[in-house]
């Protein structure tokens, strides 16, 4: 996960089983809570809240008028203030006590981002429940899972076609009330979202302290929400947070984001709420006051980017690699002057940031070099691209490869980065914008502490993390000492500055029959740099060598066909074409010459179909489930080891 952070560290002393960094628990609160009382926004008073509930309510009472929430409607942005969000929250809430929900009802959120999710979530907390995302793509059978392990009650729908989801599950008969965000319903136990905040209003009429009565009900261990990991290995598990869990992390982040983000700044939202990054970053706008806007789709986030022009972004590597390699396309295009000035702009930008990070003074020529640089290179550019006002970007869900946070560090853009995990709410280590380490998460966030084990594996410990799997003590109790460290099955490093870098997982290390441990991780991300692989799995567990699965970006092997006067009638046809191939080779070539010798991909075979998640092959947050890679193409994996060790020759599967 990735956030942004000023973080105390206080070094420890070697401790049997590894490094421990930052504060003790008790310790770390006491500091926690002191440097909030300063850190700005709602903060400034000192004023806290032990529960989501509170915090929202004191949200809305310190900046009534201020933009909470901004949403589409029909190509113009609405916006919605704090006081309004917290009218409608209380709406919803009370529509929900109106159906006869107990403390602690589980309640479902089944929808993609948009300004009723948010309204939805903080809703449910509001009238003591508990929420239950699931991911607008999930399939029938995750559905039916989450929602009769979960025992769900309610559940809140976008659309008629999330609707059609939920009358399939086997358990939806057991539903007491399906909400309906857009769109038509039907039989008793539906209703329309309009019809829910009707009887909000009305149930607020007749009994005006029900929702006080019943936030005085929960208290900082209530369970806030169930959130259910993504399930690479098996059926997914419930991860239990408390309203403590998220108030720590939000009131973490208000002091670790007070010297990048203020109350005037506007953040756009790519990722699914469903994800615990997306959700933390926006139930941090409630303690740092900044409003969030919600970006309708990937097709439409060139567009909306100009039209909202937000501060920071969030998004996934993915979306990085599409400007990387759009934006170099463009540069590609132009005259021979203005590619210099590029490369003249870059170069300055990656000798400020060195600078900046080492706390170098930059001196009158760099000084302005650089406001030159801004001025007619970078602003113009990049930045343009992204609205005009963009500070920094954070990118989340999967791992950024360093070679890609260089490129945008060289027009002057940070992309920040961290690590967590949804067992501790998202944030355990992070950057910060001006002190970025690449190829790094950061440092611990304050109060947390973290050490890694004999074995490599990453260990964390604060208040951000759960309480427990869900009806899952054994899986519970394998991940949770009794010393309360949580041992997340991540595998990695700490450097002498207190930076984390994760190397990989437990569970994805290949050991090669030579002995060699290698993490694919790493190595798929580099793969991923070049503009013509768009996904790609790394193999050789029990392998003399590793060979890797890739799928090609359709858009820029077109391009390279077309540049190279290639015949073709559909993209299947590239391919098996010898020069198609040779280019892979080249592209796979150049990432092994920047790994070790037992790391490098020695044969690799072109898929001709992204990994989906429909077949299974993919989770909702896009990490690979690789068992069931390995078992669906077995035949191909095995051709490729059957290839002499000393040839680089590619292997395909025709587009049939």
């Amino acid at each position: 996960m990735i956030l942004i952070s000023e973080v105390c560290l206080a070094p420890e002393a070697w401790m049997g089983v590894g490094i421990s960094l930052n504060l003790k628990p008790a310790a770390g609160k006491a500091k926690l809570e002191a440097a909030i009382a300063g850190a700005g926004g709602l903060m400034a008073s000192g004023i806290k809240g032990k529960t989501l509930i509170e915090l929202l309510r004191l949200r809305a009472s310190h900046s009534p008028d201020d933009a909470a929430l901004m949403h589409n409607v029909g190509g113009s942005w609405e916006t919605l203030s704090w006081a309004e969000v917290q009218r409608a929250t209380d709406e919803i809430a009370a529509g929900l006590l109106s159906l006869g929900l107990p403390l602690g009802a589980r309640v479902g959120l089944l929808s993609r981002s948009r300004y009723e999710w948010v309204l939805a979530d903080l809703a449910i907390l509001k009238a003591g429940c508990c929420t239950v995302p699931l991911h607008a793509n999930a399939l029938g059978e995750q559905i039916q899972h989450i929602l009769a392990d979960s025992k769900t009650v309610v559940m809140l729908v976008e659309n008629e076609s999330q609707l059609a989801k939920v009358r399939c599950a086997n358990c939806y008969h057991e539903m007491h009330h399906v909400i309906v965000m857009r769109g038509p319903t039907r039989g008793p136990s539906e209703m329309r979202w309009d019809d829910l905040r009707a009887a909000g209003r009305s149930q607020l009429a007749e009994f005006p302290d029900g929702l006080a009565a019943r936030a005085r009900s929960v208290g900082p261990d209530s369970l806030a929400s169930l959130v259910y990991t993504s399930g690479t290995t098996g059926q997914p598990k419930g991860v239990m947070l408390t309203h403590d869990n998220l108030v720590f992390e939000v009131e973490a982040l208000a002091l670790s984001m007070k010297e990048h983000i203020q109350a005037s700044d506007l953040h756009l939202l790519c990722l699914p709420l469903s994800h615990i990054l997306a959700r933390i970053m926006v139930l941090a706008g409630i303690t740092a006051g900044y409003a969030n806007a919600f970006s309708s789709g990937l097709e439409a986030l060139e567009r909306e980017l100009l039209e909202v022009r937000p501060t920071f972004v969030t998004v996934v590597p993915a979306i990085l690699e599409q400007l990387h390699t759009s934006f170099l396309q463009e540069i590609e295009g132009r005259n021979f002057v203005l590619r210099r000035m590029v490369g003249w702009a870059r170069g300055v930008s990656s000798t400020v940031a060195r600078k900046r990070h080492w706390h170098g003074p930059l001196g009158l020529r760099l000084g302005a070099e650089h406001w030159l640089a801004n001025r007619l290179v970078l602003e113009r550019g990049l930045k343009e691209k992204l609205g005009g006002r963009i500070k920094f970007l954070i990118s989340g869900g999967a791992a950024l490869s360093v070679e890609i946070g260089e490129f945008f560090q060289s027009l002057g853009l940070s992309v920040v980065e961290g690590y967590g995990l949804t067992e501790n709410v998202g944030a355990a280590n992070v950057n910060r914008p001006e002190r970025i380490k690449l190829g790094t998460v950061g440092p611990p966030i304050p109060g947390v502490e973290e050490r890694i084990a004999a074995d490599g594996e990453i260990l964390i410990r604060g208040r951000n993390v759960m309480a427990g799997y869900f009806g899952m003590p054994e899986e519970t109790e394998a991940v949770l000492d009794a010393e309360g460290w949580l041992h997340t099955g991540d595998l990695g490093e700490i450097d002498e500055e207190g930076y984390l870098r994760v190397t990989g997982r437990k569970k994805d290390l290949i050991v090669t029959s030579t002995g060699k441990n290698v993490a694919p991780l790493q190595i798929e991300s580099l793969l991923r740099t070049s503009p013509y692989i768009a996904q790609a799995m790394v193999c050789g567990d029990g392998r003399r060598y590793l060979t890797a699965l890739v799928v090609l970006d359709p858009e820029q092997v077109q391009h390279f066909a077309e540049k190279q006067g290639l015949p073709f009638d559909r993209i299947g046809e590239l391919l098996c074409n010898p020069q198609v191939r040779q280019l892979l080779q080249t592209e796979v070539d150049a990432c092994n010459r920047r790994l070790n010798a037992w790391e490098t991909v020695r044969n690799f075979a072109i898929l001709p179909a992204p990994f989906s998640m429909d077949a299974g092959e993919i989770t909702p947050t896009l990490k690979l489930r690789r068992q069931e890679l390995v078992v669906r193409y077995r035949d191909l994996i095995e051709a490729m080891y059957e290839e002499p060790s000393d040839r680089h020759e590619a292997i395909c599967l025709e587009d049939a």
